[in-house]
């Protein structure tokens, strides 16, 4: 077995064949709606898939796609820490960035994501010291197949990728950016 992975969200095709990938792969996969953290000893990764897109309705957005992954991240991280992968991932959207978000529509997706990443850069700060990494991965929903983009996000979630350009801004181990299925990296 290469390590231990707890996805959360199954119900989506995207985190369904993630969840086969590292399956295929050889990792041992958890999935929160069936496991305590009194019954995992350690997890190398923790794969947060929450991508919540179903109301307008401002507090049940905020709740799935930031409440949750921030909820999960507190009952898993004794077994992270414990880990060797100590790597957080999760999902995003392009269309959250401040820099990037042009259109009116999906104001509650769009702001809700935005908070999840103040979250994930408190996380990150809190959190590197102790050997924590993280992911942000835009999925690129609807423009891609869902297959294709959990292939893209293993990789990006179980290889170190080193910097861009030569630029340390650009290093993904020690700087909190977004990619997307493509792997372009996306402003906040």
């Amino acid at each position: 077995m290469k390590g231990t992975v707890l996805i959360t969200d199954v119900q989506s095709d995207f985190g369904k064949n993630l969840a086969t990938v590292f399956s295929r792969e050889g990792y041992k996969v958890y999935l929160t709606d069936a496991i305590s953290p009194l019954l995992v000893k350690k997890l190398d990764f923790l794969v947060d898939t929450t991508d919540f897109r179903g109301s307008e309705n401002m507090e049940q957005t905020f709740r799935e796609n930031v409440i949750k992954p921030m909820a999960t991240l507190e009952k898993f991280l004794p077994q992270l820490d414990a880990g060797e992968g100590k790597r957080l991932f999760y999902v995003s959207s392009a269309e959250a960035s401040i820099n990037e978000t042009r259109e009116k529509s999906g104001f509650a997706y769009k702001m809700s994501k935005a908070a999840l990443h103040q979250f994930l850069q408190m996380v990150r700060n809190r959190l590197s010291p102790e050997g924590f990494t993280l992911r942000v991965f835009d999925p690129m929903s609807g423009e891609i197949p869902a297959d294709t983009a959990a292939e893209s996000a293993f990789l990006y979630i179980t290889r170190r990728r080193g910097t861009e350009n030569h630029d340390p801004n650009r290093d993904d181990e020690t700087t909190l950016v977004l990619r997307d299925a493509e792997g372009r990296q996306h402003s906040w």
